[in-house]
């Protein structure tokens, strides 16, 4: 099964994922495709796959994040197509999840998935084979490979780098954020009990 989990709109490319699906079928790989999230493409890119006939579920906005969670954690490949990503929560979160992630090479995924994923460069043919190449790989392997990536990334030391980059110190107990991101759920970045991180499906 494959994820795709971000806003449909032009600048996230999501049409790459059904065209790397189609391409899958078309090589004879009986793969389907579930898509989380909404946008001004969602109408075509249905009309697009129903044409096609491809198997692809589109479930719009997921705001439970349990039920995000467990999406990301069942799918064997999550892919992030956009060519515009500088961070990618969706991505990370999936690598938390133990899900290698297919992102494309012209964004900045490529260095935060590492070896837990591969990059793209191109369209439906080229995730199709990044795609495969990270299916032969062992099931467990790729799984733990794909956590230990996310480990690099608690919110502590996002908001570290971020603090760094503007010059600025956090005060005692600013920064209390001591777990990896990941996996749905919410993780305090705040003395603030309703700070709230975390992802779900973009609208």
């Amino acid at each position: 099964m494959l994820f795709h989990c971000g806003r449909l709109s032009p600048e996230k490319k999501p049409e790459r994922s059904v065209a790397a699906l189609a391409e899958l079928r078309a090589r004879g790989v009986p793969a389907v495709l579930v898509i989380a999230g909404d946008g001004p493409l969602r109408e075509r890119m249905q009309a697009s796959a129903a044409r096609a006939r491809l198997p692809v579920w589109f479930l719009r906005y997921v705001a439970d994040r349990n039920v995000l969670a467990r999406l990301l954690a069942t799918a064997d490949v999550v892919l992030a197509p956009g060519p515009i990503e500088t961070f990618g929560l969706a991505a990370l979160e999936a690598l938390a999840s133990g899900t290698p992630v297919v992102v494309s090479a012209q964004s900045a995924l490529p260095e935060v998935t590492g070896s837990a994923g591969l990059a793209a460069d191109g369209d439906g043919p080229a995730y199709a084979d990044a795609i495969q190449e990270l299916a032969v790989r062992p099931r467990a392997d790729r799984r733990a490979e794909a956590r230990r990536r996310a480990e690099r990334y608690p919110w502590s030391a996002a908001v570290a780098g971020f603090l760094r980059a503007h010059d600025l110190t956090p005060g005692p107990g600013e920064v209390r954020s001591l777990r990896p991101v990941g996996t749905g759920q919410s993780y305090r970045t705040s003395p603030d009990p309703g700070t709230r991180g975390g992802n779900a499906a973009s609208r």
